[in-house]
């Protein structure tokens, strides 16, 4: 075999065999990127509905409050930096790939519950 370049019988010139393939040159394409996210943050409201207020059973001041019609979305997009908008907050000099890579996201949807704690 040494005098074929050490290669099975045959197998010098076929391009099935691993040592003979070759790698596709890269090309670049478009595709869409849908990530679903999510996190329990802190905002302040006051369109709430106030149920109830009074003393409880300990003496402690209760408040109960009614958050079904508060418009969280709003109070989320004023208060917090989403991910969408983080490229705003990157020093463009320090990485443009990180302030390009965040930038022109598209929210498909968003939702905020309430996270009675």
């Amino acid at each position: 075999m040494s005098n074929l370049g050490d290669y099975p019988l045959g197998a010098a010139n076929d391009p099935r065999a691993p040592y003979n393939q070759k790698e596709n040159p890269e090309v670049e394409i478009s595709v869409t990127v849908s990530v679903t996210l999510s996190k329990t943050v802190k905002v302040k409201v006051s369109d709430y509905k106030i149920l109830w207020e009074g003393i409880d059973e300990d003496g402690d001041h209760f408040v109960d409050r009614d958050f079904s019609n508060t418009d969280l979305v709003s109070a989320v997009e004023e208060q917090i930096v989403l991910p969408q908008d983080a490229s705003l907050y990157i020093d463009i000099g320090t990485n443009q790939k990180a302030v390009n890579d965040l930038s022109g996201w598209n929210v498909d949807e968003m939702e905020c519950i309430y996270d009675e704690q």
